[in-house]
């Protein structure tokens, strides 16, 4: 009984703290108004295509639809796992260095703050000269980044109105947005991204609308026949919300969850029923003695407190020991997977809730113990 509450201590403190870490890492703040964001792919065909006429086309048929905030075209969407990245650093040597970082690349015009719910910590966006429709590369004159992708690169907090290089060029920082989301959730540069005011023409493209909530589910089934009506040579893929996205995105973290909720509960169940009958059994052991006690002028109410103060003794053993496991198992798991170990206030925690297991465990055995009659003792004379 003491090595299952001691194992069962451990696994659950450690199984509630991974929980906590995955849900706070699903729930963090992502810069993005997530409710009220679309995406969906579009694939132009045939000849004679007009890429920028067309894309200019679509983009103000959708900012002009009823219910529209804003629309952009990108070339990536934020917690979808795809997109572009590159190295970026604060000077034209730092990659020499090993000062330079990893960040987002983000394709777009003055609407992509705007579409995707996030707002700028300082400086200015985009202006209609500096985005360029292009099928190659422009060396870019201006781009904006995020106050986290600053922060890595420019310590001093002098990001506004720096170079920054990248791809063997350099371009400078107009604007710094307080948060925006990349596409790779797991990545730890999740928050470091960077925008450049360029629309690629490609036949693959991605659109990124920003609806009204009350008029999200009317759009998703509406929007393909909106654009097709205007042009049918194209074929629109992959419409969804930025939820579904983010939901597929984090699939593996929710799966975790859940079978780490069952693994917790299953073995606090498993661990109560195994209390209970162990309990049963030595009530069942000590009936003449509980019997002789009887006799001899004890109360129910003393017997219930032996059983009780008995299990709460063993109980607690089991937890000193599980104390130790635990704080084991995490220094294991943080340094072979580098989960970070648990915060101090789980043990207190684990240890409340696990001796309140025990006592509501013992409870019903200590009320049959309690209800022996004292005629027990003279059965055998």
């Amino acid at each position: 009984m003491v090595l299952q509450i001691a194992i069962t201590f451990a696994v659950v403190v450690n199984s509630i703290s991974i929980i906590k870490q995955r849900i706070d890492l699903m729930n963090r703040e992502t810069g993005l108004a997530e409710s009220e964001l679309i995406a969906f792919n579009v694939n132009p065909f045939g000849e004679n295509y007009d890429l920028e006429h067309n894309f200019k086309a679509d983009i103000e048929l959708l900012r002009n639809t009823p219910g529209v905030i804003d629309a952009v075209i990108t070339n990536m969407v934020p917690l979808s796992g795809s997109g572009s990245s590159s190295t970026v650093a604060a000077t034209e040597d730092g990659a020499e260095r090993d000062e330079d970082v990893g960040s987002g690349i983000f394709r777009g015009d003055s609407h992509m703050l705007n579409t995707f719910g996030s707002k700028l910590a300082s400086g200015r966006n985009f202006n209609t000269d500096d985005v360029t429709y292009t099928a190659e590369f422009v060396e870019p004159k201006v781009v904006m980044i995020t106050q986290s992708l600053a922060d890595r690169l420019y310590p001093d907090n002098n990001a506004l109105g720096s170079q920054i290089y990248f791809w063997g060029t350099s371009a400078t920082i107009v604007g710094i947005i307080e948060t925006l989301a990349g596409p790779w959730p797991s990545s730890t540069q999740f928050m470091d991204n960077l925008i450049l005011p360029s629309i690629r023409l490609s036949s693959f493209i991605k659109i990124a609308v920003r609806v009204e909530k009350s008029q999200v589910s009317e759009f998703l089934g509406g929007v393909e026949k909106i654009l097709l009506d205007r042009n049918s040579n194209r074929v629109i893929t992959g419409i969804r919300t930025l939820k579904e996205i983010k939901r597929r995105s984090y699939s593996d973290d929710y799966a975790m969850t859940k079978i780490l909720w069952t693994v917790v509960i299953l073995l606090i169940l498993i661990t109560l029923l195994g209390i209970v009958g162990i309990v049963s059994f030595n009530v069942n052991q000590r009936i003449k003695q509980i019997g002789t006690r009887r006799a001899l002028g004890a109360r129910k109410i003393d017997i219930q407190r032996y059983f009780i103060t008995e299990n709460i003794l063993i109980t607690s053993i089991g937890l000193v020991v599980g104390t130790l496991i635990a704080i084991s198992f995490s220094m294991y798991l943080a340094q072979t997977f580098n989960i970070p170990p648990i915060d101090w206030y789980y043990y207190p925690l684990g240890i409340v809730v696990m001796l309140i297991v025990g006592v509501v465990a013992v409870w019903v055995p200590a009320q049959k113990a309690s209800n022996v009659s004292p005629a027990v003792a003279t059965q055998s004379i």
